[in-house]
């Protein structure tokens, strides 16, 4: 049995008609390292997100804004990944269920210029669970 967890960069698993967990990817030093991303890069870089249904191919959310998240305490905990890319779902984008594949594109500006697709050699696994229940707030 495959279980899908808010902290595996390759399965993400949110409900129905929900904004939350929020999507993270970390850049690991080690990603950075094998495609040459530098602190500069990642200074001035524009961030998106896109998600597409894994069955008809036909596209959910495309190049929509996302963020990068820079770790303030890596001085104290030199361990963990010093940026994510983070993507907040709407609940018109989370409506429908089924299973998605999702992708951050990464635009480097100024004298950095290029782009790069991550994760680049498998897409994230996205589940959008059905939910039994809907709110509205007023």
């Amino acid at each position: 049995m495959k279980l899908y967890s808010t902290y595996d960069s390759r399965n993400f698993f949110i409900q129905k008609n929900s904004t939350l967990p929020v999507l993270k990817y970390p850049l690991i030093q080690s990603l950075r390292d094998q495609y040459d991303i530098t602190d500069n890069m990642l200074e001035n870089v524009a961030v998106t997100f896109s998600m597409k249904d894994a069955d008809t191919g036909v596209y959910r959310i495309a190049n929509v804004a996302a963020n990068l998240v820079m770790n303030n305490n890596r001085p104290e905990y030199p361990d963990e990944v010093q940026y994510t890319l983070t993507y907040k779902f709407t609940v018109a984008q989370t409506s429908k269920p089924g299973r998605f594949v999702g992708e951050f594109k990464l635009d480097f500006l100024g004298e950095e210029c290029g782009k790069i697709t991550l994760p680049n050699n498998t897409p994230i696994d996205i589940i959008i669970g059905d939910s039994i229940t809907k709110t509205t707030v007023v």
